[in-house]
């Protein structure tokens, strides 16, 4: 029977190892906690069981652009599937809450602020559920890298439906995620625990330091073929990198989140098809995009924590084939300490800032969400883009604000009378009738959803004028036989609590945040900067994950294996080169000749790998240690 519905929604022969096993103990009505890596097959885990079992299976997710991919993916299988997330109407939520109710969705996506709204618990007790979903599990926990406090009250869910059992998934999960997971959800005992190696066979970790880091990328990209993703930390940098690609004659495109919704798809789906060989693009790209072949990952800036690299790295080499995952790093920043955590009267200043902003009286504010122009914001209260964007961030986590994703939402609409009231209007109203027909010609089941509404494509069809379109739809809406919602585009900023009269922050929790938050980039740091662990084993050892042998991919096991000598010897060899030539300019004749315990060839590999990643300058044949490096 599984084969069988695998077989025909996915087109899989075969389950991939441990799927099978997590699905059936979720169809047992086991609590189930699946840590996969990332591209190792974690929604078919629910979304399989879901379509084989009775009833409505919830999923929460904290991305609304995971969520409308995962939707996406399923329509396109036949599979019945919903979002439900910040960018509807409470209206649009509300008929497709009834929808559920009455059987049409299989599969349910949405956010976890909504799970704890008295509207949606109301629904969820009357609905037949199969298990709920917790997507991204990780969030749940203060040790993970994007935690949310909305995440906290899901286990709160069991008191409604005690029948339903819980599946977390997550691809990036400490064991002191996996504890506060277990915990926080409320998982019965005898509940099942599934791990996949975080260890990727098939995937090669590349530490290139290089100053000209355009110049290697277009480099890498000439030595490889198939597609790729460059991902750098400002739209700009996106901007820069792809011009200069393409001006290579590699093609190229940036995406990021200024990019208008419809170009950005557009975007994403050449770049799927392979009509665009490279995406240059901000970590707003990747999120539940599964594309198979994607032959490298190159970072052109650290990562902001080792979870946020292994999974955009990991988005290589899905099929099982060889792919590469290059970090450029860069001497000038690899020693340093980060400074960008917020302290906490630059979180209150910002957080007053913002309640003037959008004038929010004193204990008023709670659930509401404001349109949000980040720059706008900076510039009217004089403030630095970064530390906001930092701010930001701990805000949500101590539970006071939430920068939603931004949203582009197209015009809506949706037939809210009966057939037969809907043609005794026509037979009164000829001009309505012809754009009524046209509309139930172009769109299918308007009367049980919000249908987004092509303008351009209605007039083409009506041979009329998009303000024709309009004039209308606005008819129809304002005789009450259509509900019609206008677009909109852009961020927003909910208040998750009201404006207290004294801004407060609990010290030991904001400490407890900043403690983490810097072990991550210290981590990740040292990654960068290590020349002697295997860089996999480096990765995974953050995980809890520890291996006795090395991957013999990594650009440090290659040294290795290339100069015949093992990492501790290479970096003792490093050491001493150091020590040699610190301040000091010689001949590789009198370096080599230092070593007496090293055969020739070996320093020479060492000494060329040095000169590659410009820790060693070479000029006139002399060697010097490159001025500032410790």
């Amino acid at each position: 029977m599984l084969e069988g519905l695998l077989k025909k929604y996915w087109g899989y022969d075969n389950f991939r190892p441990l799927q099978r096993d997590i699905i059936v103990s979720v169809m047992q009505g086991k609590d189930t906690l699946a840590l996969l890596p990332t591209g190792g097959g974690k929604s078919i885990c629910f979304q399989l069981p879901a379509l084989a079992q009775e009833g409505v299976c919830f999923v929460f997710s904290p991305l609304i652009a995971l969520m409308k991919d995962q939707v996406d993916n399923l329509t396109m299988r036949n599979i019945p599937a919903i979002a439900l997330h910040s960018g509807m109407t409470s209206g649009e939520i509300d008929a497709e809450m009834q929808n559920t109710l009455n059987g049409k969705y299989k599969l349910v996506y949405l956010s976890p602020e909504r799970a704890s709204t008295k509207v949606f618990r109301s629904y969820l007790a009357n609905i037949p559920v199969s298990f709920l979903v917790v997507d991204e599990a990780h969030c749940i926990s203060q040790w993970g890298h994007q935690f949310r406090p909305e995440y906290l009250r899901l286990g709160e869910l069991r008191d409604i439906v005690p029948k339903a059992n819980f599946i977390a998934v997550t691809a990036t999960a400490t064991q002191a995620v996996v504890k506060d997971i277990t915990h926080y959800l409320g998982f019965k005992s005898g509940y099942k625990s599934y791990k996949k190696s975080f260890s990727r066979d098939n995937l090669s970790y590349l530490v290139l330091q290089d100053n000209n880091k355009i110049k290697r990328i277009i480099t890498i990209l000439s030595k490889l073929k198939g597609t790729c993703i460059v991902y750098a930390n400002t739209r700009r940098k996106c901007e820069e990198i792809a011009r200069a690609l393409n001006a290579a004659a590699l093609s190229a495109a940036y995406y990021h989140g200024g990019l208008e919704n419809d170009k950005r798809a557009n975007i994403q789906q050449q770049w799927i098809d392979n009509k665009i060989r490279v995406v240059v693009c901000t970590n707003a790209f990747g999120m539940g995009i599964d594309k198979p072949d994607v032959r490298a990952v190159v970072h052109y800036e650290r990562p902001e924590s080792p979870e946020a690299y292994y999974q955009e790295a990991g988005r290589a080499g899905r099929d099982g084939k060889m792919a590469y995952c290059v970090l450029l790093g860069d001497h000038q920043t690899v020693s340093e300490r980060w400074n960008s955590f917020p302290t906490l009267k630059q979180l209150e200043h910002t957080l007053q800032c913002l309640y003037n902003h959008h004038q929010i009286a004193f204990t008023a504010g709670k659930g509401v969400s404001y349109k949000f122009d980040i720059l706008a914001f900076t510039k009217n209260f004089n403030l630095n883009v970064w530390q906001v964007m930092n701010s930001l961030g701990i805000l949500h986590s101590l539970g006071f604000v939430k920068l939603n994703e931004q949203v582009f939402q197209m015009p809506r609409a949706k037939f809210v009378v009966q057939q037969s009231e809907l043609y005794a209007y026509q037979v009164k109203n000829k001009v309505q009738d012809m754009f009524i027909k046209l509309l139930l010609r172009s769109y299918g089941g308007m009367f049980d959803h919000y249908i987004p509404l092509h303008f351009g494509e209605l007039a083409k069809r009506q041979k009329c004028s998009i303000s024709d379109i309009k004039r209308e739809i606005n008819k129809l809406h304002k005789d009450g036989i259509i509900e019609y919602i206008d677009g909109h585009d852009g961020n927003t900023l909910t208040y998750l609590e009201a404006r207290p009269s004294i801004v407060s922050f609990d010290k030991k929790e904001y400490l407890m945040l900043r403690e983490r938050e810097e072990y991550r980039k210290e981590y990740i740091v040292g990654y960068e900067g290590s020349t002697l662990d295997c860089r996999e084993n480096y990765l995974l050892r953050y995980f809890g994950e520890k291996k006795d042998s090395v991957c013999g991919l990594c650009d440090i096991c290659r040294l290795a294996k290339k100069s015949k000598t093992n990492k501790n010897d290479i970096d003792a060899i490093i050491e001493k080169i150091k020590q040699q030539t610190q301040n000091k300019n010689i001949t590789l004749e009198i370096l080599v000749a230092n070593f007496a315990t090293f055969e020739e060839k070996q320093i020479i590999t060492v000494v060329k790998w040095l000169l590659e990643n410009q820790y060693l300058i070479k000029n006139n044949q002399l060697y010097s240690w490159k001025i500032g490096l410790k």
